[in-house]
C-alpha cells in the first residue's frame, strides 16, 4: 500500500523549497491517501451494439436452412398449354423416321358398332394383337393402308389395316384392343410416334372405290374423295402409292 503522508512526502520535502510544498495541504493529502486505500472500482462494461434484425444468427445446422420469410418467392409458373387437338399436317409431307405428336384413341371388335364385322380388319385380314406387330384405323386418305409406325415407349409395331366413320377427317389413330377393359385402360392421349413406312394411297383407294356404293358409307365416300383429290394435285404416282 502505498502511503503518501509517512514515505512519499518526507523524502521529498527533503529535496523541495518550502514554497513548493507549502501549495500541497493537508486535505490534499488526506484525499490522495483516502483514494489510495479504496479498492480499484469496476471497469465499467463496454456497451454493445444490438444485432440488426435483418442478421441472421445461428448455428452452421440453422444457418443451412433457408428462411422461409427472408426469402423471396418465385412467381408461380403458368399452367402448361395443352392442346385440344393435334395440328392437321398432310401425311404426304411427312418424312420417315421422325417423331410426330399424334392424337390416339382405343377400340375392339367386341364394340357395338364393330360387332357385325368379327375379328375382320377393313383390308379383310385377322386384326393383329401379338407381341410384335397391332392393328390400328386411321382416315385412310391421312394415314394410308399399309402405313407402320411405332410409339415411343413401347416394343410394338402398329399397321394401318382398319379404318372407321368417327376417324374420317381427323389424323387420330385407333389402337386396336381385343377387349372393352383396353379401351377404357388407353383412353385418348396424345402420343409420340415414329412412322417407319408410309402406306399406299392406291392400295386404299382400291378398297374404297369398291365400297363407295353401301348406302351409310359416308365416310368410305369421303376418303375416296380426299384420296382421288391428292391424285390429282400430283400427290399420288401409279408407282409410289402413298410414299410419294
Amino acid at each position: 500500500m502505498l502511503v503518501l503522508g509517512t514515505v512519499s512526502v518526507l523524502p521529498f520535502s527533503a529535496c523541495t523549497t518550502t514554497s513548493n510544498l507549502s501549495a500541497i495541504s493537508n486535505s490534499n493529502i488526506q484525499a490522495v491517501n483516502r483514494i489510495a486505500q479504496e479498492p480499484a472500482a469496476e471497469a465499467p462494461q463496454e456497451e454493445t451494439t444490438p444485432e440488426p434484425s435483418d442478421t441472421i444468427v445461428g448455428t452452421p445446422e440453422t444457418l443451412a436452412q433457408p428462411d422461409p420469410v427472408a426469402i423471396e418467392r418465385p412467381a408461380p409458373s403458368k399452367p402448361p398449354i395443352l392442346l385440344a387437338s393435334v395440328p392437321r399436317t398432310p401425311v404426304e409431307s411427312r418424312p420417315t423416321n421422325q417423331i410426330m405428336m399424334v392424337r390416339t384413341t382405343a377400340y375392339s371388335h367386341l364394340q357395338a358398332d364393330s360387332l357385325p364385322y368379327g375379328r375382320k380388319s377393313a383390308a379383310g385380314n385377322d386384326l393383329q394383337y401379338g407381341s410384335r406387330v397391332r392393328s390400328a384405323a386411321a382416315d385412310w386418305s391421312k394415314y394410308p393402308l399399309g402405313t407402320r409406325f411405332m410409339i415411343e415407349g413401347l416394343p410394338y409395331e402398329y399397321v394401318i389395316d382398319d379404318y372407321g366413320s368417327a376417324l374420317c377427317g381427323t389424323e387420330t389413330i385407333d389402337i386396336y384392343k381385343p377387349n372393352l377393359a383396353g379401351i377404357g385402360q388407353w383412353g385418348a392421349r396424345n402420343v409420340p410416334i415414329k412412322v417407319l413406312e408410309w402406306g399406299s394411297f392406291e392400295e386404299s383407294r382400291k378398297i374404297l372405290d369398291s365400297r363407295k356404293h353401301v348406302k351409310h358409307a359416308h365416310h368410305v365416300r369421303k376418303m375416296l374423295y380426299e384420296i382421288e383429290k391428292k391424285g390429282k394435285a400430283g400427290y399420288l404416282t401409279p408407282t409410289s402409292g402413298g410414299n410419294a
